[in-house]
């Protein structure tokens, strides 16, 4: 605890360095997250349905195999391994070259001229074009090859948008900390306030995550906790080494 004061009130800088790491460790918590659920839960599923529909020719943007087909498949992430897995509908249907969307699940449907990809809040149309020939087979490596690139996307990506967060997340909780510090009559410069901020973040983030493991969340109680730690982290700072100028 000595030392955490010591670098709350005696350190230099935002805290910025403890706020790279932890979104560092939580970027890579959520890439290897990525890489097990597409390993175990998206190729099995994905090669399903490759089987189902496969193989499909192009011509001129017209689909002419299979012709006059309808297939349809439900595209379950996690299929028998997770709870309430996740699910969209997949259907190819080239007995007709357009479809009425309204009333349509979510999902992704080919008609005999077009690719449908149907959203709760939105549904876009893609003409086929040229010509592309998909054969049945085996391609587990190429969804391998698409969840790597997901974890690397999720990792670099991710990274950055949480220290992005983080910090603006962080400059809230600073701002708070003049409500908690006037309660104890203590002035304090800014870049103590997000030293002190950023570790208090940090610890109650690590405590509530542990906690949601275990179905307990609660945004009131996080901003509670934080105040809390500050207050009682600010009870010991000295004030005089922090004391703002007047």
């Amino acid at each position: 605890m000595e030392k955490i004061i010591n670098y709350i009130s005696r350190g230099q800088g935002l805290g910025l360095k403890f706020l790279l790491l932890f979104s560092l460790i939580v970027a890579v918590f959520y890439a290897v997250g990525t890489k097990f659920a597409g390993d175990q839960f998206f190729v099995p599923a994905a090669q399903k349905a490759a089987d189902a529909f496969l193989p499909i020719r192009i011509e001129n943007g017209i689909v002419t195999e299979p012709e006059n087909t309808v297939r349809n498949y439900t595209f379950v992430l996690g299929e028998g391994k997770v709870p309430d897995a996740e699910s969209f509908n997949l259907t190819m249907d080239t007995t007709v070259d357009s479809l009425d969307t309204s009333g349509l699940k979510e999902g992704l449907y080919l008609t005999k001229r077009a690719l449908y990809v149907v959203q709760r809040t939105q549904t876009r149309v893609y003409e086929l074009e040229d010509s592309s020939y998909f054969p049945q087979g085996d391609y587990t490596d190429t969804f391998h090859s698409v969840v790597n690139w997901a974890v690397v996307f999720v990792g670099l990506f991710g990274f950055v948008a949480f220290f992005i967060l983080y910090f603006i997340v962080v400059i809230f909780y600073a701002t708070c900390s003049y409500i908690v510090s006037a309660i104890f009559r203590k002035q304090y410069d800014f870049d103590l306030r997000m030293r002190l901020s950023t570790l208090a973040f940090i610890a109650t983030n690590v405590v509530f995550t542990v906690l949601g493991w275990f179905g307990f969340s609660s945004n009131l109680i996080f901003l509670l906790a934080v105040l809390a730690l500050q207050a009682l982290v600010i009870k010991e700072l000295p004030g005089k080494q922090a004391q703002a100028a007047q």
